[in-house]
């Protein structure tokens, strides 16, 4: 073979490797993954810590509302008294609930930045990694294509790059897992996300709604209006409030989960029976639901009065938790079935 033909096949060589996309070996994948996974996990943590201890510093001037702290409550006590869902209600607690929310300001300062040093690590440890190892579907990278397809349901624009998957790990879908563990591990944390109005802060914290509302006789129907989302989980409560002055209520609340007709009820829908918050004359429960809703639109859910023994009319406070985007409004008040 001529010097000629052996320059002319080590070019040609050379230009194949140029244009042939560069291949990580096994200890830089597996370095990229582990990275994903331990950044990912130390960014969690931190976050559903700071998430907690700002809702929390909320739910205790919530909770201090309720026992008294600030005044009398709302709940049995006309004007001036204070509503926990209410900051603007009591100076004491508008003060207290100002002051939680500079700290989860604070907090909020403390997430941005540790979503910032969890995609610095993750990019450093994965940038030498080819395309089709960090986006394909084949068990010689990271396997990401599943996660590609939550990303794509999230937003049609999006294309699998080392930036932009980073961006959705970290971003909504990290985010709303994060939320919802939160929510799970405090109770008050949904309350506390519209009291303060953390909304924005937390987007996938879902939101626990109150609204009060009488039924004048036995027979007597509400209906609420309940617009959302296919997917978005709900959880709707009755408490009953006190009608005599003594810790007694004199309603036996129902409760039917309804279509946008009013008429039909959604199917699987399943009612448990509670102990009401204030006892009732008649000695029932009080309904509550958990579900998903099956279909974007709007729902209607049917408070009314029962006509046990003992019970005709009253108050009660109806709770609805549900995701930021869902929506609550009174559609009928005081209708016959």
């Amino acid at each position: 073979m001529t010097t000629s033909h052996r320059l002319a096949l080590a070019a040609g060589a050379l230009l194949l490797a140029m244009s042939a996309p560069a291949t990580a070996d096994i200890k830089t994948v597996a370095r990229c993954q582990k990275k994903i996974a331990a950044a990912g996990a130390n960014f969690a943590k931190r976050v559903i810590v700071a998430t907690l201890k700002c809702t929390e510093e909320i739910a205790e001037c919530q909770v201090q509302c309720e026992q008294g702290v600030f005044g009398p409550p709302c709940e049995n006590n006309p004007p001036p008294c204070c509503d926990p869902d209410d900051p603007g209600s009591n100076a004491a607690f508008g003060e207290c609930m100002d002051e939680a929310d500079e700290y989860c300001a604070k907090q909020d300062l403390k997430i941005a930045s540790y979503e910032e040093s969890k995609q610095g690590k993750i990019t450093a440890a994965c940038t030498a990694l080819a395309q089709e190892e960090l986006c394909g579907a084949t068990g010689n990278g990271l396997n990401f294509a599943h996660v590609n397809a939550g990303c794509l349901a999230l937003d049609p624009e999006y294309t699998c790059t080392l930036p932009n998957l980073i961006e959705c790990l970290g971003g909504p879908l990290q985010r709303k897992l994060l939320d919802q563990i939160s929510g799970l591990l405090s109770p008050r944390a949904s309350d506390a996300v519209l009291a303060g109005g953390l909304q924005s802060a937390f987007p996938d914290l879902p939101v626990t709604r109150k609204v009060k509302e009488d039924l004048p006789a036995a027979g007597k129907l509400d209906l609420w209006s309940l617009t959302g989302q296919a997917g978005d989980k709900i959880v709707v409560r009755i408490k009953t409030r006190d009608d005599t002055g003594s810790d007694q209520s004199t309603l036996q609340p129902t409760l039917a989960f309804l279509d946008a007709g009013g008429i039909t009820a959604v199917p699987d829908t399943t009612l448990n029976s509670v102990q009401c918050s204030v006892p009732n004359a008649c000695g029932t429960g009080c309904p509550q639901f958990e579900r998903v809703l099956p279909f974007n639109g709007t729902y209607v859910l049917q408070v009314g009065a029962g006509s046990a023994a003992g019970c005709d009319a009253g108050g009660y406070r109806l709770i609805v938790t549900a995701p930021a985007g869902t929506a609550l409004a009174l559609a009928a008040d005081d209708v016959d079935p």
